[in-house]
């Protein structure tokens, strides 16, 4: 029989696997970007992006850090830049082993 898949865990599966929060992780796993960046590529609105963004960075799926940026457009403004953390492999494999039990 299989085991029973704890709520912290589902509860962070629920949230990571949305298809909008999910697409930003498979993102950022690729490279480290700003929200304008993944608003571009996305092809959403900044403002549905933010949302994501800001969940799961507060779930630890994200870290984000301010950089001055070098791009002639935009020198010397400060941009937040988001990559994914550990807790995105963490939370995909307690999934994997807890499915194959």
């Amino acid at each position: 029989m299989r085991e029973k898949i704890d709520d912290k865990t589902l509860q962070e599966a629920h949230i990571l696997l949305h298809p909008i929060r999910y697409r930003i992780v498979e993102l950022l796993a690729e490279k480290p970007m700003h929200i304008n960046e993944i608003s571009r590529v996305m092809g959403d609105e900044r403002r549905f992006v933010t949302y994501h963004l800001r969940l799961l960075e507060e779930c630890g799926f994200l870290s984000s850090k301010y950089k001055i940026s070098p791009e002639k457009k935009s020198k010397g403004k400060s941009l937040k830049i988001y990559k994914t953390t550990e807790r995105v492999e963490q939370t995909i494999s307690k999934l994997r082993e807890q499915w194959t039990k």
